[in-house]
């Protein structure tokens, strides 16, 4: 008799983006999963497409950002 697992896999498309960040803060705004990086004192918003996104590698300088403050 087979054991049917209720757990579901995550299929790497294509389509799916992997990302990987560093030195900047993810953060929601709007209703999107942005991260903000700073150059030459100078804030760039850059959407994250969660639909299409599977993994969020974070790297050195990272930051996770929610409306109450730092995680």
């Amino acid at each position: 008799m087979e054991r049917v697992s209720e757990l579901k896999s995550i299929i790497h498309s294509k389509r799916a983006n992997l990302y990987y960040l560093e030195k900047c803060r993810v953060m929601v705004k709007d209703g999107m999963v942005v991260y903000l990086s700073e150059k030459s004192k100078q804030l760039d918003y850059w959407n994250i497409p969660i639909a299409n996104t599977t993994v969020i590698i974070l790297g050195t300088g990272t930051s996770i950002i929610n409306s109450a403050g730092v995680f």
